[in-house]
């Protein structure tokens, strides 16, 4: 979907089909600076169809103008809305199990280690509920947040539009650490997420930059490049890193706008390989392929050892295409009409759809149950069964 890019005194919008960040459709219309380049694909008809049913669907409340990924586990689901709603649902039956309203509006979630379960307001607020819905505490960060919390290692981690990482103590509240980094001139906004690595937590930056940050004191253990900013001016050299990060083992991979894929040793962050993508999300890895989509939404497959080849995909061009997620053998990502996409994985064939709402997916879909689990703009969580 589309980012916003901001700068230190004039704000900027890039209008491009850039899948996996926040939708912020009044700020879209007040300064866009470019239009699309084409149309988005027809949705031609599959032949033979993987057929994909509804198991449930619930509504949680609406998500425009945030980012909200649901926190899958083995015994619930939590989801969380704008206005301030977190829910935990039953993986099995959709059924809700408690529904908490926050106070203010909510801006990013949900992050759970099962115990607790953290959310983000649009003002910097953080806030933590314990597993029976109850708010255990709350923060604050220095800006807003646009990417869900992080929680485990008996931390909350929150990743703050100001480039800032913060660890709070999953117990109390107090603040452990925060990790700084000096802000480009102009950046994107939008979701960049976290992920745990042994004793470390990955985060991606503008810039291009991969950071390991130690979870013990915020030191950063290494810095790597995703992609080396390049041109004239400063939307030409807009390299932020995008989206979900990639983990394979003891490998992470990960994408930036304007640059590359690539994968990198986790341990000491040593590129494994990279392959020129103008990215437009973040990236999906799992056995022996890595999944991306670029800024025009065509879904590559690369290979996870040496980041050859497989397959690309136009099927699904300018949709407007979300992170892509996994699941047995396909590969499926959300579009901006709400349509979910499931493909082949070995060979990149469009194999199966399904519709939830009308509204975005700007998130990836996230396996569960052998199915995929969808959160759209609109509000909408459903838990998606192909038949095979």
């Amino acid at each position: 979907m589309n980012p916003i890019a901001r700068g230190r005194n004039t704000a900027w919008l890039l209008k491009k089909h850039v899948a996996g960040l926040t939708l912020l459709a009044a700020a879209l219309v007040a300064c866009s600076s470019s239009t699309p380049t084409a149309a988005p694909a027809r949705l031609e008809t599959i032949h033979s169809p993987l057929e994909i049913r509804t198991a449930w669907l619930l509504h949680i409340g609406d998500g425009r103008g945030a980012y909200f990924r649901p926190a899958v586990l083995a015994n619930a689901v939590y989801a969380a809305s704008s206005s301030g709603n977190v829910v935990r649902v039953d993986p099995a039956s959709g059924k809700e199990i408690w529904r908490t309203r926050l106070r203010g509006k909510l801006g990013a979630g949900v992050g759970s280690d099962g115990f607790l379960v953290a959310v983000a307001g649009q003002r910097g607020e953080i806030y933590v509920l314990t597993a029976d819905g109850k708010l255990s505490w709350e923060s604050r960060v220095p800006s807003d947040v646009i990417a869900a919390p992080l929680v485990g290692h008996g931390l909350v981690i929150v990743r703050s539009t100001d480039q800032s990482v913060s660890a709070f103590e999953a117990e109390t509240g107090r603040r452990r650490w925060i990790y700084k980094r000096v802000t480009p001139p102009l950046t994107l906004r939008g979701a960049s997420e976290l992920a745990f690595s042994g004793e470390n937590v990955l985060a991606g930056f503008p810039g291009g930059r991969l950071v390991a940050i130690a979870l013990s004191n915020g030191a950063a253990r290494w810095d790597s490049l995703v992609s080396e900013p390049k041109g004239a001016t400063e939307v030409e050299r807009l390299a932020d890193v995008l989206g979900p990060l990639g983990m394979l083992g003891d490998e992470v991979c990960a994408a930036s706008y304007q640059g590359r894929v690539g994968c990198f040793d986790a341990s000491d962050g040593q590129e494994q390989w990279a392959r020129d993508v103008v990215a437009g999300a973040g990236v999906t890895a799992e056995g022996k392929q890595v999944f991306a989509v670029d800024s025009t939404s065509t879904l590559f497959a690369f290979a996870s050892s040496n980041g050859g080849d497989l397959w690309s995909s136009k099927a699904l061009a300018y949709r407007s295409l979300s992170s892509p997620g996994t699941v047995a053998g396909w590969v499926v990502v959300g579009d901006y009409k709400g349509y979910v996409h499931w493909l082949d994985r070995n060979s990149g064939q469009l194999v199966g759809r399904a519709r939830v709402d009308s509204g975005p997916i700007v998130t990836e879909p996230r396996p569960m149950m052998g199915g995929m689990l969808v959160q759209t703009q609109r509000g909408s969580l459903s838990l998606l069964m192909p038949r095979v």
